[in-house]
């Protein structure tokens, strides 16, 4: 029988965290995701056979999992403000851990623990935290982010266990469980690929866009109508260098160099193979939306997209797109045994669609941001799942390297510029903000002017500095698509390594990098910040639950997720879309592929903060609903609540208000925002003619 050889990639990645110039710890993230997500990976596989996955792990992560293994508080703001006796902290600390130590998934990883539960209703009320109750907050953020690994420890289940009524030893314990844990991570990896269970793979040193650092340019090859900065960013010295130093990286780390590479987000052009060939990368991956366009096809047969191909010796794998976000972003509400179920299935077809050849499939994500979305995490799923392909005949888990073993690689006879999302860069370069970004890396890139191997021989410091700031992550977050309650700090951290460039080299730092880098983009007075946008105009769109008109909402405004958000959005409410006219306000909740069923037996309302006290307005479902309220769910969400229900008077200024998720029995299962208030933007018709446009 014919093998359909099924290749996991585990993308492990955080941005650092580090400030470049007090050298500090900003978040928890990589310290969080390893005592749960990259502890937890690698050993569910110690007790499941028949199992070959790739594990990728970014160079800079590792550093940062390094220095969490090992950290002073002194210099972790996460973690001096959970080590900290409550006593001790100062109003604005206290402020701090009240507003920050619910950042988490409610529904899977603060809901299970009814203290935790408690310390929000209080929170939300306006209350301060007392002694006792902020000690028990400290203790329980960290505490519901360990997996099941340190879970399982004696001393931390005991913790678990009692619930409430914490001690500052009790605190000690668990940072040192986590410690003890993530010292662990890298010699667990490294022992499940000397055993051969996995194969090791590696990202650019500090996950840059490979081809937008060779030539910004390349980002309008991949799109025709992109926007580009007014400064080419053209630096192919500093890609060879992350590809280099990354090699170097985990050579050092896991004892060899890696045969294969994740370009940062798929990230893949004809410019960047000449690169990775020469330093000895024998494959990499991408997405199959770049296979489509490289072979000009509007879509692929399975004997294209099952398939290995070579460009200039090096070898393409071309992920499943389908088949990935299944598990990033769908399976997460599924019965797990349906889904093992469904996915086997989808691989079973897959097999059969070859014909009797033998094929690859490549099942490519990351490997922390989904499984807070799974009631059981990683280890609740993934075992059985690994399980169900093993036992599928015609399927076998293998690693790239052992799949490029038996099914060699097809030419491409051209490799279209592009990455996983769309198939092009827009996610980093193009809008206003973006663009502003690149524009102000290429001065503190210009302000240097040496080639890298002159700037790396001279200083390393400096050249550090220059790869860090070239990372993937900040223009994730800048402008359009994506946002996250740490915009902010991202920003500021990006801002801080191009001041910290200027000064390297002896020169002022620009005026602009004094101002978020959306002011400097959008300078105006009053513009809307980034993690929002604001309405055009007046507003009331026909409530009926389809998504299939664009121009519906075209004019209103956006609330993008508050904490966590990845591509797709993160809880269950992905965004909020609102509108207003002189009568009504109108929602729209995105809530995944269908509102209708994730709102099965669920309960949606409406919460204001306004002068006096007022009960949620009921949303949904119909029939208890509040008068005058429209509602429908079907592909998404849609609401219209009168004004008066809300108790505004004034259709100008702001609405603060939040969306409360419920179950049947009344539990609250979500806020959004997680914590605070959407800030809703109302305009009366003035305001809304002054915004018109065609």
């Amino acid at each position: 029988m014919s093998t359909l050889h099924v290749c996991f990639l585990w993308h492990m990645h955080q941005p650092s965290y580090v400030d470049p110039v007090t050298g500090d710890v900003t978040m928890p993230w990589v310290r969080l995701h390893g005592v749960k997500d990259y502890t937890d990976m690698g050993a569910l596989l110690e007790g499941v056979e028949d199992t070959r996955v790739t594990f990728n792990f970014v160079p800079g992560l590792i550093d940062q999992l390094e220095r969490a293994a090992h950290a002073d508080p002194a210099s972790d703001r996460f973690l001096r403000l959970t080590l900290t006796p409550p006593e001790a902290l100062d109003a604005h600390d206290r402020a701090f851990v009240t507003r920050w130590f619910f950042s988490l998934h409610h529904p899977t990883l603060l809901e299970p623990h009814p203290r935790y539960r408690e310390l929000r209703e209080l929170a939300q009320s306006g209350e301060p935290l007392d002694d006792d109750a902020l000690r028990d907050l400290q203790l329980l953020f960290n505490l519901a982010w360990c997996g099941a690994v340190v879970r399982s420890r004696p001393e931390i289940a005991s913790l678990i266990e009692r619930e409430r009524g914490f001690t500052e030893a009790d605190k000690a314990t668990l940072i040192a469980s986590q410690q003890a844990a993530i010292g662990a991570i890298v010699p667990r990896y490294a022992a499940l690929a000397a055993a051969g269970r996995i194969e090791l793979t590696c990202t650019p040193h500090e996950h840059p866009i490979l081809p937008l650092l060779i030539d910004s340019d390349l980002a309008r090859a991949a799109r025709p109508s992109t926007l580009l900065p007014t400064a080419r960013y053209r630096w192919p010295g500093d890609a060879r260098a992350h590809v280099a130093r990354a090699l170097a990286s985990h050579a050092r780390r896991f004892g060899a160099p890696p045969r294969g590479m994740w370009p940062a987000e798929g990230a893949v052009a004809a410019e960047v193979l000449p690169l990775m060939r020469d330093a000895g990368v024998r494959w990499i991956a991408s997405d199959e939306t770049v296979l489509r366009k490289s072979l000009g096809l509007a879509a692929l047969a399975p004997s294209e997209l099952y398939s290995p191909w070579d460009s200039e010796g090096v070898t393409l794998f071309f992920r499943h797109h389908g088949l990935s976000d299944l598990i990033g972003f769908d399976y997460a509400r599924w019965v797990p045994e349906d889904a093992w179920r469904d996915f086997a299935n989808h691989l079973a077809a897959a097999h059969a669609a070859l014909d009797g050849a033998d094929g690859v499939v490549t099942v490519a994500l990351d490997g922390e941001n989904c499984w807070e979305h799974y009631p059981g995490g990683s280890t609740g799923f993934l075992p059985g799942l690994y399980r169900a392909i093993a036992a599928t005949p015609g399927l076998r888990l293998s690693t790239f390297s052992e799949a490029l073993a038996a099914v060699p690689p097809r030419p491409l006879p051209r490799l279209a510029p592009g990455s996983w999302i769309d198939g092009t860069f827009a996610t980093w370069l193009g809008d206003p903000v973006k663009n502003r970004a690149w524009e102000l890396l290429s001065a503190a890139r210009d302000a240097v002017g040496e080639p890298f191997a002159e700037v790396e021989a001279r200083d390393p410091e400096l050249a550090d500095l220059i790869l860090k700031a070239e990372a993937s992550d900040w223009w994730w977050w800048f402008g359009e698509g994506h946002s996250t309650s740490f915009d902010a700090d991202f920003d500021a951290l990006f801002r801080a390594h191009l001041v910290a460039i200027h000064h390297r080299v002896g020169v002022a730092a620009p005026a602009a990098l004094a101002q978020p880098v959306a002011s400097a983009a959008h300078p105006a007075a009053g513009a809307a910040p980034p993690t929002s946008r604001r309405p055009l105009r007046q507003l009331r769109p026909r409530v009926d639950g389809r998504r299939d008109w664009f121009f519906k909402w075209r004019s209103a405004g956006v609330v993008a997720p508050t904490f966590g958000a990845i591509h797709r959005g993160a809880g269950l409410v992905h965004r909020l879309v609102y509108a207003n006219d002189d009568g009504a306000l109108s929602l729209r909740l995105d809530l995944g592929p269908s509102a209708a069923a994730v709102l099965e037996r669920r309960r949606v309302a409406l919460q204001g903060d306004g002068a006096s006290p007022r009960p949620p307005v009921a949303l949904w479902p119909p029939d208890a609903a509040a008068p005058g309220v429209e509602a429908a769910a079907g592909d998404v969400f849609e609401a219209q609540v009168p004004l008066a229900t809300m108790g505004v008077t004034s259709t100008s200024g702001l609405l603060r208000c939040r969306i409360e998720l419920r179950d049947d029995a009344g539990e609250l299962l979500e806020c959004f925002p997680p914590t605070g208030w959407c800030e809703l933007t109302l305009l009366d018709r003035r305001a809304s003619g002054a915004n018109h446009w065609a």
